[in-house]
């Protein structure tokens, strides 16, 4: 039920390769809400979230766009488009003011070819996603509605650049019960009947347009995660 994870091949990589990378990036800011690519575009480089979030929509037949991820920060995307040489099948936009690294194609490619690290770590990225959507789809058979949502949440809240304060912890992803519904597959009535009762119960509060979760202890106990699984791609 990961919708966020810690997933930064670059990082894996050695200082020497990690550098060349880093010298190519071309740096961009970005506002709340601004597109970073569009489906259907052409691949034209890979990107890395450098601060703030970035939200990966897929579009639906009916006009509307579904959730599918959020990239935090260290993420990168983009890299199988061009792996595979095909346009984007999603839409990305800036969740929140961001900062993003970009590395166009021509610098990826050579790169790609100098520094076997890179094909490598990247391999391993594409395995453990892979592995995290199998695992998720087991995981939607052996879960409750209500632990769905609390697994989400539960997510959210580790992934947030927030700190813990003392059992409470506040989310700073912007995501809306609408988000939510449509990552997890559920009618946004659904959520909403297991987000209020949550509230009820006072584990989780919205204050200002941020959910805080007031127990995170609790809220694991609700929400057990069997091992540590990656972000799917």
């Amino acid at each position: 039920m990961h919708i966020a994870g810690q997933l930064n091949w670059i990082e894996e990589l050695p200082a020497h390769s990690k550098a060349a990378i880093k010298e190519r990036f071309v740096y961009r800011n970005l506002q709340a809400g601004e597109t970073i690519k569009e489906s259907g575009q052409p691949s034209e480089g890979m990107y890395q979230v450098l601060s703030g979030y970035v939200k990966l929509l897929a579009d639906r037949p009916d006009g509307e766009q579904s959730l599918l991820l959020i990239y935090i920060r260290g993420n990168c995307f983009g890299e199988s488009t061009l792996i595979a040489r095909r346009p984007h099948h999603h839409t990305t936009i800036a969740a929140s003011p961001t900062r993003i690294g970009f590395l166009k194609q021509e610098d990826f490619d050579e790169l790609y070819h100098e520094h076997p690290a890179i094909p490598e770590a990247l391999c391993r990225k594409f395995a453990r996603a892979l592995s995290s959507m199998i695992a998720y789809r087991e995981k939607q058979n052996d879960t409750t509605v209500a632990q769905r949502v609390a697994l989400v949440l539960r997510n959210l809240a580790e992934m947030s650049e927030t700190s813990q304060v003392g059992s409470r912890r506040t989310i700073d992803v912007p995501i809306t019960i609408a988000e939510l519904s449509s990552f997890l597959g559920l009618t946004r009535q659904t959520v909403q009947k297991e987000i209020s009762t949550l509230k009820r119960r006072n584990l989780i509060i919205k204050s200002q347009g941020a959910w805080t979760v007031q127990d995170m202890a609790l809220l694991r106990v609700l929400a057990p995660v069997e091992e540590e699984q990656d972000s799917p791609i």
